[in-house]
């Protein structure tokens, strides 16, 4: 088994490969990396040069994105079950931690960072509105694929549900009604239940979850 080295920083997207990392019972060195420290940017440069987070040192080689990592992970651990066992939902699986990563994360950068996608101040209240607008209407849909099941995919956790969790956090955070979408906060419930997703909670000092 390789040595594992898991680099996060809390209230960001770390905690979703970080869950799955507690969930895979791998072991693990967590460090916290400040980034809001310029200081501590330009040491944790020297490891990942995009200064990015998370990211997942194995045996000395480094790997980013969340998508990667929670595949990895799954793949060292497949007693876990992280990943379904058959290829097309696996597949599946990878499709919609992709649209999680590129489009569901995005919209919230949008309405949190507009700066980050244009240093054209005039359209930054515009594009907080949008991205607002549209983080929610992600929201609903991912509400609308927990209808009638317990998780995203199949009959139980996957590193899909690790990643969903950052969002409604962050939906909590902005001070969305997610409360009124009873599928996606059922799930939700059901994650913060768990002792893996406690852990990273703690460990990453994430405000505790309303009851």
């Amino acid at each position: 088994m390789p040595e594992l080295t898991f680099y996060y920083t809390p209230t960001t997207c770390s905690l979703a490969s970080h869950i799955a990392l507690e969930e895979s019972a791998l072991p693990f060195e967590a460090n916290r990396i400040r980034l809001h420290d310029p200081e501590a940017v330009a040491t944790w440069r020297q490891t990942n040069s995009s200064g990015t987070i998370p990211a997942l040192v194995s045996d000395g080689r480094l790997l980013t994105e969340n998508v990667a990592i929670l595949s990895y992970v799954a793949e060292l651990a497949p007693e876990a079950g992280l990943l379904p066992d058959d290829p097309f939902d696996r597949a599946r699986a990878l499709s919609l931690t992709a649209w999680f990563a590129s489009t569901v994360h995005i919209t919230r950068r949008m309405a949190r960072a507009p700066m980050r996608m244009t240093p054209d101040q005039t359209t930054w209240p515009s594009l907080q509105a949008e991205g607002r607008s549209r983080f929610w209407a992600n929201l609903v849909k991912i509400d609308g694929l927990v209808d009638g099941r317990d998780w995203l995919l199949g009959d139980r956790l996957s590193v899909a549900d690790c990643y969903a969790t950052v969002f409604y956090g962050w939906a909590i955070a902005d001070e969305h009604p997610v409360g009124k979408l009873s599928n996606f906060t059922a799930l939700f419930q059901r994650m913060a239940e768990r002792p893996s997703v406690q852990r990273a909670m703690v460990r990453e000092k994430t405000p505790p979850f309303p009851g």
